[in-house]
């Protein structure tokens, strides 16, 4: 009888990597303790529509497209609302985003030179860049540091920290180069200057018949509808999902793979995808790979919580406009960025109400360890207070992610080889955000090709 593949974990990853195995004919088990989907989760409350999680996805990481078109639900993947509009909020002040700003370098040398979001000598010295030697050596640094050294600190507090810092929910001085913007290595590398390389990327992106819209997709009925239609798919092909059931244990040798489960169970597998974060998959891997399970024991999480405020239209003189804004210091704010959801994406508020949604990782500093009330409150006055509201809101929802988010500090690149070296010649691999991208995308990717590599090995081990 043919050995299932057990999948561990059942969030995006997990879920994505059971698709590609189901759907190449093969068995497999997939093991849950929580919930499926992870933290893609949408609730619909009071009428607005609450994600939990990611809220979208960036299309030019096409993990996530080609899978919502390989389940037949393509055509439920939709745009932002148009136009494209995201402020700074600096000094008090909301600043229009320049046209061709990237993540943390300009593009286009005219609106970064016109944006009030830098003082004139932030922008002289970044644009002192121009001139500047190499700095970058072999070893891996931290995103803050090359910038400060090449740019200046105004690019990194006013762009950089914001814009990278709110995706990972960590300061820029802890991120990785090599592991979050390779492409500073690489800009440095084949133009020295990072602003000349990020010019002639600008340059090339703006030919004809480029897209200049958003990048960002969701789902029509948010991104849950992603993980019911892997849910039902996975059902539909008689793929067992156990969930409220942990791995316990695992063994490979001579004899084959063995996982022992919560409820007393053992399975004896083709292969195993753990896709249950770092810790869960260290603890796995302690007898079988003790070099992975320390170099994950190393991977660093944190918290963050998202706050949906929902308002009746009438609460402003103004109702906001845009897709929302992301603080840019200098000042402290309890919020790291708010958006406004119901003007971003369609069908996410009812007719005449205003969904906001706005986000409190650790690094914002004391506002991050209140209890929920306290936080709400906080949150409430000072997004209403930002937003102009004359009245509260008629939604408060809190969600609290703890130890959930894992933070790409410098080395992780060299830790996730260090992992993937440690068992390729075992039938285990480990998945997901924990080492190979945060983003829906990067996640669904992963877990598929991990997928694919275990169901080529396993077939090339069969005797001829």
């Amino acid at each position: 009888m043919t050995r299932p593949f057990l999948v561990v974990g059942g969030g995006i990853t997990g879920l994505a990597a059971a698709f590609e195995l189901a759907t190449t004919g093969h068995g497999v088990v997939l093991v849950e303790t929580d919930r499926l989907g992870g933290r893609i989760r949408t609730e619909r409350v009071d009428g607005f529509m609450v994600e939990h999680g990611p809220d979208s996805f960036v299309a030019y990481r096409p993990g996530a497209v080609r899978l919502a078109e390989a389940m037949g639900i393509g055509d439920e993947v939709v745009p932002v609302v148009p136009p494209r509009s995201v402020h700074l909020r600096v000094g008090g002040r909301m600043e229009p985003m320049p046209d061709g700003m990237g993540m943390v370098l300009p593009t286009r040398i005219g609106p970064f030179a016109r944006t009030r979001i830098l003082s004139w000598p932030q922008k002289l010295r970044a644009v002192a860049d121009l001139v500047m030697p190499r700095v970058l050596g072999d070893q891996d640094m931290a995103i803050g540091a090359l910038l400060r050294r090449r740019v200046g600190p105004g690019v990194v507090t006013r762009f950089a920290d914001p814009l990278v810092g709110g995706i990972y929910g960590a300061s820029v001085d802890d991120l990785s180069i090599d592991a979050v913007l390779p492409m500073l290595r690489d800009y440095e590398r084949k133009h020295r200057s990072l602003v000349l390389a990020s010019l002639a990327s600008g340059h090339a992106a703006s030919r004809p018949g480029d897209s200049k819209g958003s990048p960002f997709r969701s789902m029509r009925g948010g991104m849950g509808q992603l993980v019911d239609a892997l849910v039902a798919e996975l059902e539909a092909r008689d793929v067992p999902l156990r969930v409220g059931v942990a791995a316990v244990s695992l063994s490979v040798g001579p004899d084959g793979t063995r996982v022992g489960l919560s409820d007393g169970t053992e399975l004896d597998v083709a292969g195993v995808v753990l896709a249950g974060g770092a810790p869960s998959s260290a603890g796995l891997l302690a007898d079988v790979a003790p070099d992975a399970a320390r170099t994950l024991r190393q991977v660093r999480y944190g918290s963050t919580r998202s706050i949906h405020l929902g308002y009746d239209g009438d609460a402003f003189d103004t109702p906001p406009t845009g897709h929302g804004y992301l603080e840019a210091g200098p000042d402290r704010a309890p919020v790291t960025g708010v958006t406004l959801a119901s003007r971003k994406w369609p069908g996410r508020a009812p007719e005449g109400t205003v969904l906001v949604r706005a986000f409190v990782p650790d690094r914002v500093g004391p506002a991050a360890q209140l209890d929920d009330d306290d936080l709400l409150d906080t949150v409430t006055a000072h997004v209403g207070g930002v937003l102009g509201a004359r009245r509260e809101p008629r939604l408060r929802h809190l969600v609290r992610w703890n130890s959930a988010m894992p933070t790409y500090t410098v080395g992780h690149k060299a830790r996730a080889d260090a992992v993937a070296a440690a068992l390729a010649g075992t039938p285990v691999r480990v998945a997901g955000s924990a080492l190979n991208g945060v983003g829906v995308p990067d996640c669904i990717a992963d877990g598929r090709r991990v997928a694919s590599e275990l169901a080529t090995m396993s077939a090339s081990a069969l005797p001829a």
